[in-house]
């Protein structure tokens, strides 16, 4: 499911996917591995696994990763102005869904996936 919604964004977004060279790593809950995106500006790989060495590393259930996915976003994050916004940004601060590594490339990562 990952890879789709990767393959998805990278396709409409291939300006802002080029200029993303970086590592992320997804932790989708204990009942799924962990998934490493790399992201080149030739190429982007997702395979199973952890990453190496992560600039991005979000982890949470599988759910709320998805609610960030499709959520509306306002300069590359949730949106406060709408409700799944602040369901999103509620997930983060209260811990359900982490995060570790630089805002700004959470915010391109998110404008990369948005469904």
């Amino acid at each position: 499911m990952v890879m789709t919604v990767i393959e998805r964004g990278v396709h409409r977004r291939p300006a802002l996917a080029s200029t993303l060279e970086a590592e992320v790593e997804l932790h989708l809950g204990e009942e799924y591995p962990p998934v490493r995106i790399v992201f080149e500006a030739r190429y982007v790989l997702v395979e199973d696994g952890p990453g190496t060495a992560p600039d991005l590393r979000i982890r949470g259930p599988l759910a709320d990763l998805v609610s960030l996915m499709v959520t509306p976003l306002l300069a590359g994050l949730p949106s406060p102005m709408n409700a799944r916004g602040r369901a999103s940004l509620g997930m983060v601060a209260s811990g359900r869904v982490r995060i570790q590594g630089r805002l700004g490339l959470l915010r391109r990562f998110l404008l990369v996936i948005s469904v």
